[in-house]
This record gives C-alpha cells, structure tokens and sequence, in this order.
C-alpha cells in the first residue's frame, strides 16, 4: 500500500480541478439560436404583441410607435395575418442570417383597390354637387382599409427574405437588423407603394 507523501499536493491537485470544472460551467457559451428570435419575433407580430416583437429588433431599429389609436389598430391587424417558415439559418461568430419565407397581405393591391373606391366616392359627390371633408375622406379610406384587410380573402404576397441578426449580449440574445427590404417585405410591400 502506496502512502501518499505529500497530502496538500493532492489537495492542491484537487483544488485546481474543481476550479477548471467550475469555471467551465460558468463560461456557457450557449446562445440560443438566431430562429429563436426570428421565431419570436413573428409570433409576437402574429399575436399583436407589437412590445415584445421590438425587443427582437436591435436597439436602434424596429420602432413600433404609431401617432394614434388607429394606425396601431391597423397594424395589429396587418401583422396578425403575417405567416413565416424558416428555409435555413446560419451563425458565424457574432452574426447570423436566417432566410424566411414570409407570407404577408399585399397592401400595394388592397391600396389601389381601395384608392378606386374612395376616388369613385368622392367623383360620385362632385357630381351630385356634394362636396367631401379630407376628415370624411380620411375616414372613409381607414374604414375601407379596415375591412379590406379584416376580408379572409384578401390578396396576400409570399416573398423570401434573408434577416441579418447580431448578438446581443446584454440582452443575451439575437437581434434582427432590419432594413428596407425586411420592412417592405414585413408590411406587404407598404414601402414600395408609398415610394411611387
């Protein structure tokens, strides 16, 4: 039987052992996945949770404010119709790109139907000799919108898309860096439509 000559060797051996494996326990290289976010953040928007869809988006973009009660009625209404199917998803370092195929309605076609109809109305009143408030104008085009967009059938655009997301360490998380094209393909084209 072997005795051990020098007893605080093996405490110090021990010692050093157990601090490689506490340490290697508290350096968790697990970051959630980059479709993690990107699948939040479409089931918040589908849920028209629009908070928590903006804690996905980096810190200076995806800004969901609205100047009043009805435009955010609008896009709670647009974004609960948003559906999205992840194609692939790579990481590489501090960067990710996840391709989604993103069906959304298709708000340039619900425009220019609704446009047709606001201008047939106030054509219609010109002629009978009536004239139309911009406020009654105004509210004939969100009610149109409305319940254009509130139709189970309503024109829908199917695009594919990559999003680029970026670690966020504090938040411990990915964050979508968004751009025009995310934000045109996001709101059916809205920003194409307004560029004309």
């Amino acid at each position: 039987m072997t005795k051990f000559s020098n007893p605080s060797r093996c405490l110090l051996i021990l010692v050093i052992i157990t601090l490689v494996f506490s340490m290697a326990g508290c350096t968790n290289t697990n970051f959630p996945k980059a479709e993690e976010s990107v699948n939040g953040f479409f089931k918040s928007l589908s849920e028209a949770d629009l908070k928590t869809a903006e804690s996905y988006c980096a810190s200076d973009t995806g800004n969901f404010t609205f100047a009043d009660p009805q435009e955010e009625k609008l896009a709670k209404l647009l974004f609960s119709k948003t559906k999205h199917e992840i194609i692939s998803s790579v990481e590489e370092g501090e960067t990710a790109t996840v391709k989604v195929k993103v069906t959304n309605l298709d708000l340039q076609k619900i425009f220019e139907e609704i446009l047709g109809k606001v201008m047939d109305e106030a054509f219609n009143s010109a002629f009978e000799g009536e004239e139309i408030s911009d406020e009654k104008m105004e509210e004939n085009l969100m009610k149109y919108l409305e319940e254009s967009i509130s139709k189970p059938d309503a024109p829908v655009l199917t695009n594919e898309l990559e999003i680029t997301l970026n670690k966020d360490k504090a938040k411990k998380m990915w964050v979508i860096q968004d751009n025009d094209t995310f934000v045109n393909n996001l709101t059916g084209n809205l920003n194409e439509l307004l560029s004309q």
